[in-house]
């Protein structure tokens, strides 16, 4: 997830590659998909599993944190780089959030 998300920050553009770019873009999102309901799935099978007797379900429940915390981090991301110049924005601004997921990414590993 991590991995394919960083790689959308780095994505050539569409004036580079033509077509390929959206493809790639599509391409990346459908990794991303696929990896964070596995991440997900694991998570909740692995905080059930090491969690004391009797409050398996509770620590399990901690994995659903993720959902709001993926909502809120990205809304602040992009609310920072919103307020750039539109030019800045739109020809490299937008990268960045997903380039700065590889903070998260390397603490998360």
């Amino acid at each position: 997830m991590g991995v394919a998300t960083v790689c959308v920050g780095l994505l050539p553009a569409y004036s580079t590659v033509g077509v390929l770019a959206p493809v790639l873009l599509v391409l990346l999102r459908v990794v991303q998909g696929i990896a964070v309901s596995g991440e997900w799935g694991g998570a909740v099978l692995m905080a059930g599993e090491h969690a004391p007797n009797g409050r398996q379900t509770f620590f399990a429940s901690f994995a659903q944190l993720g959902s709001p915390a993926g909502l809120i981090l990205p809304l602040l991301a992009f609310r920072m780089v919103t307020s750039m110049d539109k030019a800045a924005f739109l020809s490299w601004g937008w990268r960045l959030p997903f380039l700065a997921s590889a903070v998260l990414l390397t603490v998360a590993s």
